[in-house]
């Protein structure tokens, strides 16, 4: 599920904030935490994750909050299966107990894009993470990633402001070098087109869509890399309005 940052509409005095904060400080529940930006394929997350690996869950500890973290829960794996990171049998990966957690049973084979943060792997629900037995399509890009037979691409969607408004026809153009990448959204507002690994941008030149500061991107559309068989996902709101 995909979270947007809500925008401030209205103005807040300073004291409740001071005292939100500190309750929030205080007593730790379950953390908010939101997604980055639009949905990603196997092979864009790929290159984002720091471990991807196949595996069965032996164990389970949970972990409960304290005054600075919040709770959690550590699942070990008897590792499969690697498709990115160091060779071994076994693995532990942490979700935390927030908006975003991604728990798992024990005995079950699983999937999963893990990443390293605050020295530990993590895994959440934002990605490809998924059990075995429904990551057919995330399997079958990561083997064709593999052979180096998976296309190299740039997707993405322009998004309405607020529901209603046509963003099908909106012309998308990426820079990449000294070239020029354009494509076309569809009634969705999603576009797609192959392009050579290098270093891209989206291009606003046309001032039909812009960033929305609120965001979290998996691909900043002010930049980005794309290698062999790689598939980056840009977002960006479209400018159009409702018609009076």
């Amino acid at each position: 599920m995909y979270l947007r940052l809500p925008s401030p509409s209205s103005r807040i005095s300073f004291l409740p904030v001071l005292l939100t904060l500190a309750v929030t400080l205080s007593y730790p529940s379950a953390s908010s935490a939101f997604c980055p930006v639009p949905e990603i394929r196997a092979n864009g997350e790929f290159f984002k994750s720091d471990a991807v690996f196949a595996g069965t869950v032996v164990a389970i500890r949970k972990t409960p909050d304290t005054d600075h973290d919040f709770g959690g829960w550590f699942y070990r794996l008897q590792v499969e299966e690697i498709f990115r990171g160091s060779i071994v049998n076994e693995l532990t990966v942490y979700t935390e107990d927030s908006d975003i957690r991604f728990p798992l049973e024990k005995g079950r084979k699983y999937l999963l894009f893990a990443y390293k943060r605050r020295g530990r792997l993590e895994i959440d629900g934002c990605g490809n993470s998924d059990s075995f037995a429904n990551a057919t399509e995330a399997l079958r890009i990561l083997n064709a990633l593999r052979k180096g037979v998976q296309p190299t691409e740039i997707e993405g969607w322009i998004a309405a402001e607020t529901s209603g408004i046509d963003v099908s026809g909106i012309l998308v153009t990426v820079q990449g070098g000294s070239k020029s990448y354009t494509a076309v959204t569809d009634k969705d507002g999603w576009f797609h087109f192959l392009a050579p690994p290098g270093r891209y941008h989206l291009d606003f030149s046309s001032k039909e869509y812009y960033l929305n500061g609120g965001d979290d991107f998996w691909y900043k559309p002010e930049g980005f890399v794309l290698h062999p068989g790689e598939c980056a996902s840009l977002e960006a709101v479209s400018v159009r309005h409702l018609s009076k």
